[in-house]
């Protein structure tokens, strides 16, 4: 096999179709990791690319090194096509160049709302102290003024959002420690999206102390905290997870917080 035009970028083919994509990518992931560090996996599950992913490793060495390991292996029991991707991933260009990143891209693009949200506001402020000075009059007149009928509608409709964002809050936390250093806030969320309940993962500080029932950690290792919404559904991820392996020699500790 000819390996034309390497490139730290793998294009992986011939994949299972029917596999949900937060396991595909959790299982790629195991798959690639020991050739190297992997900072991304962009899994196709739509627009024809069903079937394919792309895994993007740090070094273009590792990368040569799985093609060449991992080229017909069996993989949910098909054999991987593998070759270079034909162009640069996205994380691979934000290496040599941060403002071509995901990161920036999704930062212009929140500057772009802001911008519009506060020319709106100054429109609804314009409009609101115009309806004062009308509301003024009516005042004058012996009517309730439509401004203050306005505030109050507002002032119900803050009370009920903030009742809502105060329902939101409350979770259940899961606690997982010795995790590799490659492991990020993105691999967890997948990891923990195919068990109902979850809503968010969140990397904890390297000070964090994992709790007693917990195995000591290796050396450099990370833990996380995974939420979600009910006692029930926490214990229900628990349960298959505990003692996942995420890379060889590093086994998951879990726990409900």
């Amino acid at each position: 096999m000819a390996f034309a035009a390497p490139s730290p970028t793998l294009f992986v083919g011939n994949l299972e179709g029917k596999t949900k994509k937060p396991e595909l990518r959790q299982q790629l992931y195991a798959l690639f990791t020991p050739y190297g560090r992997v900072i991304d996996i962009v899994a196709k599950k739509h627009d024809g690319g069903r079937g394919q992913a792309f895994v993007v490793f740090e070094e273009q060495a590792s990368a040569t090194a799985a093609l060449r390991g991992l080229t017909d292996e069996k993989f949910y029991l098909r054999d991987l096509r593998i070759s270079y991707a034909r162009s640069p991933s996205n994380a691979t260009l934000a290496r040599t160049d941060p403002a071509l990143s995901k990161e920036a891209a999704a930062v212009a693009a929140a500057k772009l709302v802001v911008s519009h949200a506060q020319s709106e506001y100054e429109q609804l402020e314009k409009e609101r102290d115009a309806a004062n000075a009308g509301g003024k009059r009516e005042l004058e007149g012996g009517d309730e003024p439509a401004a203050k009928r306005r505030r109050a509608d507002e002032d119900e409709d803050e009370m009920e959002i903030e009742m809502e964002d105060d329902e939101d809050v409350a979770g259940v936390s899961v606690v997982c420690s010795n995790l590799p250093a490659e492991c990020n806030e993105d691999i967890m969320g997948a990891l923990f999206s195919q068990y109902p309940g979850f809503s968010r993962a969140t990397a904890l500080p390297a000070t964090f102390a994992p709790p007693a029932s917990h195995p000591k950690p290796n050396a450099g290792a990370r833990a996380f905290r995974a939420t979600f919404a009910s006692r029930a559904q926490a214990e229900a991820a628990v349960a298959p997870l505990s003692g996942y392996v995420m890379m060889p020699g590093w086994e998951m500790a879990i726990s409900i917080e």
